[in-house]
């Protein structure tokens, strides 16, 4: 098949697209502010010490000790508001590189570095499009941790677990082999989503190890002893009853079997047919199949069988929505439906992988010439996705909050509430709420009830007693 992509003129079209699209997406830090579980978790830090703070919130609201421990030490516990803009951003770069880092070492030498990078930039280029939550995505600190890092260090998983068998070095084995195991831990500790995924992750290993070689190495059991273990610390904690107690219609199998297979259904039209995807995926087809040209005498067994592939990516992804539904009664939020919409992203592009792969091997019964494609048919998707950005998505929301000056009203606004607060003699403070709020980095503001968690947490911050806000009509109706 011609590799449209090794021609510099449609190579470089294409990449200067997918950067115009994401470098935005980085402009955006300049602007971000920490709110809601941000300020608590450093400030309680501070109040009751790391320790008392991970029992606290164990016993009276979650068991994710992994992101509960690493929210402890984010940038607010340290006064710096610009540690909290540098830091989201960095776990933005992190995800890139570690999602480049993990396609390459898939693909090893068959791709150039270029092909690599169209693959990578084309994958985030969907998940920044399309994800339902933009402003909880990586711009809330406590969302990145909690379910982005989650996918960072799945992603480590798995290169971590493919180098381990490439030494030959029993101490460099050994020292992998344990990075790996705390990698496990973690990710069971980031969320009950991470948590399910690295479940599903370490049982199809297991499953794959058994039909293939009839045996489990000692490793993958330790793993799964390490994931079992993580998942049960989360699962058992006391603060999850107290959470759930917010949601009395939970865990009621018929109606959450019922919510979730609407939800999955919805959600699987609008990521298909309401976003380009179908036409990326044509884009990156030649890199699909010059891999297959490369590696098809390794890629056998059911892991490259279209119906495993197609029928194992439906259960996970159902399982991955019946999670939140199970434990909410409801709907799932917005900010795990974008990592479900990751994990839908990595199914899609693995099965087009797998189907191509089969098709590929028929091309002379089913008559199909590849090689008869020419390079610039491929710019007809290439347009059609700019068409798409003509509807409502993330990258024309992202481009409005900067040209029009949205994120930088919001970041004037708040900084100039933060000097107001500081220069104030007063203990006690009553706010006006925040006018300018930009849909791709304004997650929430503090309430008008001083006594809320949140508002306590932002009053400390500031040494100040209490602070509350009123919303504008309402100041107006007092005057």
């Amino acid at each position: 098949m011609k590799n449209f992509l090794s021609n510099k003129f449609y190579g470089n079209t294409l990449l200067a697209f997918l950067l115009l699209m994401i470098i935005p997406f980085f402009v955006l830090f300049i602007y971000n502010h920490p709110s809601a579980d941000d300020w608590g978790m450093a400030e309680n830090t501070e109040i009751k010490g790391f320790v008392d703070t991970q029992i606290h919130y164990y016993k009276n609201w979650t068991g994710k000790y992994f992101s509960n421990a690493v929210m402890s030490y984010n940038p607010l516990y340290f006064n710096s508001l610009t540690g909290y803009k540098i830091v989201t951003f960095l776990l933005m770069v992190t995800f890139v590189i570690t999602l480049y880092a993990l396609f390459s070492r898939l693909t090893t030498s068959i791709l150039s570095k270029k092909e690599k990078l169209i693959f990578t930039l084309s994958f985030m280029f969907m998940y920044l499009y399309a994800m339902p939550s933009l402003s909880q995505s990586f711009y809330w600190l406590t969302a990145s941790v909690v379910y982005q890092v989650g996918i960072i260090l799945i992603m480590l998983f798995a290169i971590l677990y493919s180098k381990i068998n490439d030494q030959e070095d029993t101490y460099k084995k050994n020292m992998l082999t344990f990075a790996t195991a705390v990698c496990v831990a973690s990710i069971a500790g980031c969320s009950e989503m991470s948590m399910v995924s690295g479940v599903l992750m370490i049982s199809l290993l297991l499953v794959y190890e058994i039909i293939t070689k009839k045996k489990i190495k000692g490793r993958l059991i330790l793993f799964a002893v390490v994931c079992a273990t993580g998942s049960l610390i989360l699962i058992t904690a006391p603060g999850n009853k107290v959470r759930g107690s917010l949601y009395p219609d939970s865990h009621k199998l018929i109606p959450s079997l019922i919510t979730t297979a609407s939800a999955f259904w919805d959600y699987l039209i609008s990521w298909i047919f309401l976003s380009p995807l179908l036409f990326v995926t044509v884009l990156l087809i030649p890199l699909f199949v010059k891999i297959i040209n490369a590696d098809k005498a390794v890629m056998k067994g059911p892991a490259f069988d279209p119906k495993f592939a197609g029928i194992s990516s439906l259960v996970i992804l159902f399982i991955l929505f019946f999670t939140p539904v199970w434990s909410l009664g409801r709907a799932p939020f917005s900010r795990t439906v974008n990592i479900i919409y990751l994990m839908f992203l990595a199914a899609w592009f693995y099965n087009v992988f797998v189907l191509c792969k089969y098709v590929y091997g028929r091309k002379e019964n089913l008559k199909i010439k590849f090689e008869k494609v020419p390079g610039y048919v491929y710019l007809i998707p290439l347009i059609i996705m700019c068409l798409f950005l003509l509807k409502k998505n993330n990258v024309k929301n992202v481009y409005a909050d900067l040209l029009l000056g949205n994120a930088s009203k919001y970041n004037t606004e708040l900084n100039e509430r933060y000097k107001m607060i500081e220069k104030s003699t007063s203990d006690s403070l009553v706010l006006g709420e925040v006018e300018m709020q930009p849909r791709t980095i304004f997650f929430t503001d503090i309430t008008s009830d001083p006594d809320l968690e949140f508002n306590k947490m932002y009053a400390h911050y500031f040494n100040k007693k209490s602070i509350a806000v009123l919303k504008k009509d309402t100041l107006k109706s007092e005057e």
